[in-house]
């Protein structure tokens, strides 16, 4: 059986599947008659500290000193004696330790999640975290931390602190069925190229059937294959041993310009949606950041970010980054996305309704909140604003109205900013790529969203997996979209660039380098593949015509 998913991190993988449901993890029902429940908590809590420091130390070592400090923010909070006191508390004659542990967990989640303050909301999760390790270390449950063979584990979802425990050694691949591919877990097993994906298709439910079951993890394709046939073994096989060639072979690309063979330059950027995925970035050795998802933002958040947060957040991207081009998309709200606090209305067909740049035009104050924010952080970087979902002159025009009036109030407030910062537009629909002649006059770059402008030009949901036969985002009307947006782009003397997946696809990089694109932006594993296959093209060569033609 076949089950689809999205891409966390590339690779292959065939071994046997561990099934991890941490819903139906052992702890104990009754309080232990030997040992007094409180004191059983203490002993834990002394565990998961020690077991946090650790993590600080090896995540320290192998990454970085951001993604350690998770660890020291769990070590801290399960040092708090609010916490302490809240278990103490709960603890009775017929509550064990465990369940103790996890409703003072859940209790301190929720307060912080009633709090105005925006870092203090984000810690909701974290101490839900710091409960589940505790209660883990109560009920003795190492069943992955001591995996004893390769494996490949599927879960519905996993904490950072339990991946790094696991030996790395048998860790061969990771399934988050319900997972999402922006979250800690998931941008952890980036960081150590760990084989994933994740959000897997409703077709598939975790279930106890398929443990022990060997199993192919497609991480090009995202997908996986439970009981694959010999055949299919041999295959992925082979696959395999080509894919780790062809990464040992890519080292020799760091450093090199992104260039053609006969010398078109075609700056090569990384998709990110968040500022942990930077160090993946510059270790690809990405040229910049040509998509930066804000709207992910939005999303790991219970209410509306502050202005405040908001700032430091982008400012941090921006400073890592240090003299490289960052751009950040305001947010994407809508369709796919769905924000609960947002209470945007149910709707027939939400990828053709209230979205993005409509949902900025109703609410210009939560727009102008992030405008704010991205003009206060400019100064820490080198950074472009780029507005999706553009089908009008008159979007542009409330987007540079709306920027005039938000420069004005930091002026007056003394707060300071950078004044001539590029903002552009993403022409994802085929309105936006038919008056893209007019639109070029107005905006500073176009950045051309693929996944987009393909479901609109082929009136197809790219996300029905019954229309994958249909969905083809190399047809010719779309690249004659693509071509005409580029042309229209240079005429008025504005780049050009490509934030969409197409990018990458080897089978399209030379028509894209041969109409003279100027960027493209991808998932930053694939920063250094791109450029060796762009390094094999001759322009003069390739026939431009034979892409845009109906074959």
């Amino acid at each position: 059986m076949q089950y689809k998913g999205d891409i966390v991190f590339e690779g292959y993988v065939t071994e046997s599947v561990l099934v991890y449901d941490e819903q139906k993890r052992p702890r104990r029902l009754s309080v232990s008659k030997d040992k007094n429940e409180y004191d059983r908590f203490l002993s834990a809590r002394i565990s998961a500290i020690k077991t946090f420091d650790q993590l600080y130390a090896t995540t320290l070592k192998t990454m970085s000193e951001k993604e350690a400090n998770l660890f020291q923010t769990y070590k801290i909070m399960a040092e708090d004696s609010d916490f302490e006191d809240l278990v103490r508390s709960n603890i009775n004659d017929k509550q064990t330790a465990e369940d103790a542990v996890t409703n003072a967990s859940k209790q301190l989640a929720d307060t912080f999640s009633a709090l105005n303050d925006e870092y203090m909301k984000q810690r909701a999760a974290d101490v839900i975290e710091v409960g589940n390790t505790i209660v883990d270390i109560l009920s003795g449950n190492n069943q992955l931390v001591n995996l004893t063979k390769p494996t490949i584990l599927l879960c519905n979802d996993l904490s950072a602190s339990i991946l790094m425990q696991i030996n790395r050694k048998y860790l061969k691949g990771l399934v988050l069925v319900k997972g999402n591919i922006n979250s800690h877990v998931s941008i952890f097993a980036r960081t150590i190229e760990l084989p994933t994906i994740a959000n897997l298709d409703n077709s598939f439910a975790l279930s106890n059937a398929v443990n022990g079951k060997r199993a192919i993890l497609d991480g090009i394709k995202g997908r996986l294959i439970i009981d694959p046939t010999e055949e299919e073994v041999k295959e992925y096989g082979k696959l395999a041993k080509q894919y780790d060639e062809e990464v040992t072979s890519l080292k020799k690309f760091v450093g090199k310009p992104s260039v053609t063979k006969d010398g078109v330059k075609l700056n090569l950027y990384a998709n990110i949606a968040s500022a942990l995925e930077i160090e993946n970035v510059l270790k690809n050795d990405g040229e910049g950041v040509g998509l930066f998802r804000s709207e992910f933002v939005y999303l790991a958040s219970k209410t509306f970010p502050t202005e405040e947060f908001q700032f430091n957040y982008y400012r941090e991207v921006l400073e890592e980054m240090k003299d490289k081009q960052v751009v950040i998309r305001t947010f994407d709200i809508g369709a796919d996305k769905k924000v609960e606090y947002f209470d945007l209305r149910s709707e027939i067909n939400p990828a053709l309704g209230f979205r993005s740049i409509r949902i900025c035009r109703k609410r210009p104050e939560v727009f102008r909140t992030q405008l704010r924010a991205l003009y206060r952080a400019s100064v820490f970087g080198k950074l472009s604003i780029m507005i999706p979902m553009i089908v009008s002159v008159e979007e542009v025009d409330f987007v540079f109205d709306l920027i005039k009036k938000v420069k004005a109030e930091l002026t007056k407030e003394g707060v300071p900013f950078k004044d001539k910062i590029p903002v552009g537009i993403m022409i994802e629909t085929p309105a936006a790529a038919l008056i893209s002649d007019v639109l070029a006059k107005k905006v500073d770059f176009f950045s051309i969203g693929t996944n987009d402008l393909s479901q609109y030009t082929l009136a197809c949901d790219r996300l029905n997996p019954d229309l994958n036969m249909t969905f083809d985002n190399k047809h010719p009307a779309i690249l004659r979209l693509i071509q005409m947006t580029v042309e229209n782009a240079h005429k008025a003397g504005i780049p050009c660039s490509m934030c969409g997946e197409l990018g990458r696809d080897p089978s399209i990089l030379p028509f894209l380098a041969a109409i003279h694109l100027d960027e493209i932006s991808c998932s930053s594993a694939y920063i250094l593949k791109t450029r060796k296959a762009l390094a094999q093209i001759d322009t003069k060569k390739v026939d431009v015509n034979s892409y845009t033609n109906p074959k």
